[in-house]
């Protein structure tokens, strides 16, 4: 074989060779692209729309600036060296994708969501033998930001019996239909005030699921439970614990990380709140009440009841309500 010959068929390997190492890790820009999906439904809010929303003060710490659904987004891709001003939240309900931020590699499955804080370098793109279906949502408002923590990883959404991703969609797609309607101050105010609803089927998905489950409740949840049931009684760290199947110490750590307060301050609060509809309800007197919730002092009962209330007992029971 000549020299000429090899040194032409060289080239064309390096070639070949180079062009699939292209399509595999950076798409060649004829492969790329940023929208125009069969089936995608998209919303990008005017800039004088948001400016608005800005002025609204029911909304504007919490708003959406576009959101929308991809399906079957082939050789979908964004990259932005500079970040986004909003937050952006990407929901996978099928196929997978990658979501680079800064120099972090995040791989998408399906049934996985992930939020890529505002103002950081990003790239994403849906994989091409197998494009994934999103729905997205960029946000933005005072209190945007505090969705992030909730998604320093990829997050799995169990597809069970529980789950309720047909509800979570369904929010997405009363968004669409209403902004469909154009951008009235109603129209505005609704979908926002809607989103704050849907990120949270995204950031508290036990609370979400739990609305439906029937699945044992876990040592928080049972030892509340046992609380509703005793109200009428004393009880100590150590009798909570214990029906928990906990020591005192693990079992108080892990009440307080979860509700924010600790076990006696949070069955005082179910105390008082019995008492508020006491009052409200029957004739009973603070003595009474306070009796009828294991309170053999009735000062005592009236300095929790302050505590809890910031009024007495019958500063609220004279109080207007409804």
């Amino acid at each position: 074989m000549s020299t000429i010959l090899i040194f032409l068929m060289f080239l064309f390997l390096t070639r070949f060779f180079r062009l699939k190492i292209l399509f595999l890790f950076d798409k060649p820009e004829a492969m790329k692209k940023m929208d125009g999906f069969p089936g995608q439904i998209s919303f990008v809010l005017p800039e004088k729309i948001l400016e608005r929303v800005r002025r609204n003060r029911l909304i504007s710490d919490l708003y959406i600036t576009d959101i929308g659904y991809y399906p079957r987004a082939q050789f979908h891709f964004r990259a932005r060296t500079v970040g986004c001003p909003q937050n952006i939240l990407i929901y996978n309900i099928e196929g997978s994708g990658e979501i680079w931020v800064e120099n972090t590699r995040h791989l998408l499955p399906p049934d996985h969501f992930f939020i890529i804080p505002a103002d950081k370098p990003h790239r994403y793109f849906s994989t091409g033998g197998d494009p994934w279906s999103i729905y997205w949502i960029h946000f933005t408002g005072e209190k945007a930001g505090l969705f992030c923590r909730y998604s320093q990883q990829p997050a799995y959404i169990e597809r069970n019996k529980f789950s309720r991703i047909a509800e979570r969609i369904q929010l997405f797609e009363e968004i669409f239909l209403i902004l469909e309607r154009g951008y009235s101050i109603e129209t505005l105010e609704y979908v926002n005030l809607c989103l704050g609803r849907l990120l949270a089927t995204f950031s508290h998905l036990s609370q979400f699921s739990n609305m439906t489950s029937q699945s044992p409740p876990d040592a928080v949840s049972r030892s509340i439970n046992y609380m509703l049931e005793n109200l009428r009684h004393k009880l100590h760290l150590e009798d909570l614990a214990r029906e928990a199947g906990l020591s005192a110490s693990h079992f108080s750590r892990l009440f307080t990380r979860q509700t924010g307060h600790s076990p006696i301050d949070y069955f005082n609060q179910l105390k008082i709140q019995h008492a508020c509809r006491l009052l409200d309800n029957t004739s009973l007197t603070v003595k009474e009440v306070a009796g009828e919730l294991g309170f053999e002092d009735q000062f005592y009962f009236s300095r929790t009841f302050h505590k809890v209330m910031n009024l007495s007992p019958l500063k609220y029971r004279s109080k207007l309500k409804g």
